[in-house]
């Protein structure tokens, strides 16, 4: 028996009705939504990719413009790499300091033992130019100006998404994915609530140009106890900045972010001057960030990017992870879209893989999340780091997402950096003195 139902949360609307039925329905269009709603397509698949926003030119404010390593095949895959460089996306490593000095810009090698790197590039220069390549793509169907404001289930069973805005009417899919961002409506609507766990300190960003950097023009990134501070160089001469610190710090920076934020940037060492940049807007102060995360898949609704995971910024991989999300559920679902069989198999193997790639990157970072300064792993990899070469380039394969924490954390990997930090004198740039 055919129980089908609208679930509305609002009246229905009077507009002329829209109904289609596709292999997905992909809700939202920032990185994640556009890198499904494309790679779906490009396997011959029809996607309804929904955007709340009507404006093309709508891109994600709060970003570090910093994109993994790990994520650049993906970028390949979908043919952004290209067009990120062509407008001016600069290609990325990073110089991290602690006390026990600089690590250095050293590249972390692929699998193939080349130089691997990410990019840096301005969101308002990203997310148009993903938007545009996506809606270009045969097979995708762009409903921008849509929000969802219902869930259409049968026997129980999501099977598609009664919309409300520019269009009205209902698309249907086998597969619904939520790539909403960390509030995520749609997961609201199927009452999926997402795991929460504290962060205990707020943030201060502020794009400038014309910053005159003392390291080059690779981003770098100051951990000194309680305190964290970025230079992101962008596309543009656009230099991203910002600082985090625990929240006994946050009343020095209410009255004047702006001022607080260049104030403390300035007490790292080797820091940007920013005495005769441009501030191209007003800083941004994000007072509380908890960790969220949710269920890969639940039913027949898969989550992607910020949805599924949208944890502490200071270790950059929102933008990484999102592409690489929406990869992993493409590669897993693809058969069993084309073939027309039941998709609940393939649901679990996203989910197994959202787990096992992501669940020890999560857990160090919500660890961290809690936590004033580094532990005493941290201190021997970032101490070894500073003295060679080696250590900085192992350090920095996992920072950029090209392994993960048990291979980081191995005993021959802790035991080679205990050596080198017994055996090497101190680097140049440590401050002993300084908090760890």
């Amino acid at each position: 028996m055919n129980n089908t139902k609208v679930c509305d949360t609002d009246p229905p609307l009077s507009s002329a009705p829209l109904n289609g039925r596709f292999d997905a329905v992909v809700i939202g269009a920032g990185l994640a939504g556009c890198t499904a709603a494309r790679l779906f397509a490009l396997q011959d698949l029809r996607v309804a990719l929904v955007e709340h926003h009507s404006d093309m030119a709508a891109f994600k404010q709060l970003c570090t413009h910093f994109i993994q390593a790990s994520a650049t095949p993906t970028l390949r895959r979908l043919g952004l790499d290209r067009l990120i460089e062509d407008a001016g996306g600069l290609r990325n490593g990073v110089d991290i300091w602690t006390r026990y000095g600089w690590t250095g810009d050293v590249a972390p090698l692929d699998e193939n033992g080349e130089p691997a790197f990410g990019y840096n590039v301005q969101r308002r220069t990203l997310d148009p130019i993903l938007r545009q390549l996506t809606m270009n793509t045969p097979g995708v169907t762009t409903l921008f100006g849509c929000g969802v404001r219902g869930l259409v289930k049968e026997n129980g069973v999501v099977t598609g998404v009664d919309l409300g805005g520019n269009r009205t009417g209902i698309v249907s899919a086998p597969l619904i994915v939520g790539a909403d961002g960390r509030s995520s409506p749609l997961a609201t609507l199927a009452g999926i609530k997402p795991a929460a766990s504290e962060n205990c300190r707020f943030g201060a960003i502020r794009a400038y140009r014309g910053v005159a950097l003392r390291r080059g023009t690779c981003s770098q990134m100051w951990l000194r106890g309680p305190e964290t501070g970025y230079v992101f160089p962008n596309d543009g001469d656009v230099t991203v900045i910002a600082y985090m610190a625990t929240k006994d710090k946050l009343d020095g920076f209410r009255a004047n972010p702006g001022e607080a934020l260049e104030r403390s940037m300035a007490g790292f060492p080797d820091s940007p001057d920013l005495a005769s940049a441009e501030p191209l807007n007003n800083a941004l102060l994000v007072k509380d960030y908890p960790n969220l995360w949710r269920q890969p898949a639940v039913g027949n609704i898969a989550f992607v990017g910020d949805a599924l995971m949208s944890i502490d910024p200071l270790w950059g991989v929102g933008c990484g992870f999102a592409f690489q999300t929406a990869e992993w559920l493409v590669n897993t679902l693809t058969p069993a879209l084309r073939q027309g069989r039941p998709i609940a198999p393939a649901l679990r193997s996203y989910a197994k893989r959202v787990h096992r790639e992501l669940n020890g990157h999560r857990f160090l970072i919500v660890d961290f999340a809690r936590r004033r300064g580094l532990n005493a792993i941290e201190r021997l990899n970032f101490s070894a780091a500073a003295k060679d070469v080696a250590a900085a380039r192992h350090l920095h394969a996992f920072g950029a997402r090209l392994i993960g924490p048990a291979r980081f954390l191995s005993p021959g990997a802790l035991l080679r950096a205990a050596w080198v930090d017994l055996r090497r004198p101190a680097a140049r740039s440590a401050q002993p003195d300084a908090p760890v």
